[in-house]
């Protein structure tokens, strides 16, 4: 697992997750500036025989990469695990080593290692993720959740905790959820009844009950999220699968359910405009994102929530120390190989 040199070619996003990874990278934690600096004027597109056109050119980079730092750190608050220290002029951690991080600060470490992990344009020598790490932001994801709707989060994706199957697995889950009526099985389409299902493209279900004296339909926020680590995510909107379990799955209708996705990557482009419109036909598209600039901000309302209202249900909070111990390892590994 060795970081590749500085992607010049990519947008600026990508070039803030290189500067990320290099401080996390330096057993000290930090990276200076001046580094940068030197390393951006060793490369060719910012190479010129004009020097004041090629100071031009590194400073603006420069310039570039701190206001992508601040959007960063004014969006995600504390749940920002870095700082640019401005005595220093270093990028560093907020705090002297990573395990004195919190847990949301390690979400958002674990989503900037899981950019990368697929067709990485930063890292060489990678193996493929497996099932249990990719198991990680579905921890994350269904506390998140919870945080996001400020109620209760259940984590529906295979393979379930409690190793329940589909059937057994949504009728408790319509029952938690106290809206919508789940088909005897025998009354299900013939064809899904014989077709094996694990989560029907459901990865975490949450909820929020704004009365729970109000017993009639429509009382209720009611999210159907997938989760999704990969690149392939564009391929996992989950509006289609709410419509099949709603239609042949359900005698009585939950009164609306919410699509929703979480994913551990940033937006990427140089042009703030194209990336808001970007992200708006995502919206559009998949419902509720919840991505890397949003999932740790959720993930500590989620377990304030927890804490605050400990009679709600929040699963999966047990596990959230197994993210906090993938990142330490993870940095443990790129130190190793850069030194």
């Amino acid at each position: 697992m060795q970081l590749l040199p500085y992607p010049e070619s990519h947008h600026i996003q990508v070039k803030l997750d290189w500067l990320e990874l290099s401080c996390l990278s330096n057993m000290y934690l930090t990276i200076r500036i001046s580094e940068v600096r030197n390393i951006l004027e060793n490369l060719d597109s910012f190479s010129s025989t004009d020097i004041g056109e090629e100071d031009a050119e590194v400073e603006n980079e420069i310039q570039r990469l701190l206001e992508q730092y601040q959007q960063r750190k004014h969006i995600l608050g504390s749940s920002y695990p870095f700082v640019f220290n401005e005595d220093t002029l270093c990028l560093e951690l907020t705090e002297e080593s990573l395990e004195q991080l919190s847990v949301d600060q390690h979400i958002y470490l674990y989503c900037l290692y899981f950019s990368h992990m697929s067709a990485s344009r930063l890292f060489s020598g990678l193996e493929s993720p497996t099932n249990q790490q990719r198991d990680l932001l579905q921890i994350a994801a269904t506390i998140a959740l919870a945080g996001y709707s400020q109620g209760h989060s259940i984590s529906f994706g295979w393979p379930r905790p409690d190793s329940s199957r589909f059937y057994e697995a949504l009728t408790r889950a319509v029952d938690l959820i106290g809206e919508g009526r789940v088909k005897a099985f025998e009354d299900v389409n013939l064809y899904l009844q014989s077709r094996p299902h694990k989560d029907a493209g459901i990865d975490v279900i949450a909820w929020k009950d704004n009365n729970p004296r109000d017993v009639f339909p429509g009382n209720k926020l009611v999210y159907f999220a997938q989760v999704a680590s990969g690149n392939d995510w564009r391929s996992k909107a989950v509006k289609e699968d709410v419509e099949v379990i709603q239609r042949h799955w359900l005698s009585q209708r939950i009164y609306r359910i919410i699509d929703a996705i979480v994913i551990p990557f940033d937006f990427e482009s140089d042009d703030e405009s194209i990336k808001r419109d970007h992200i708006s036909l995502i919206a559009e598209e998949f419902g509720a994102v919840l991505h890397r600039l949003r999932l740790p901000t959720c993930f500590k309302q989620g377990l304030d929530l927890l804490l605050s209202n400990p009679e709600l249900l929040i699963e999966r909070a047990g596990e959230i120390n197994t993210i906090s111990q993938y990142v330490i390892e993870t940095t443990a590994t790129l130190q190793a190989e850069a030194a």
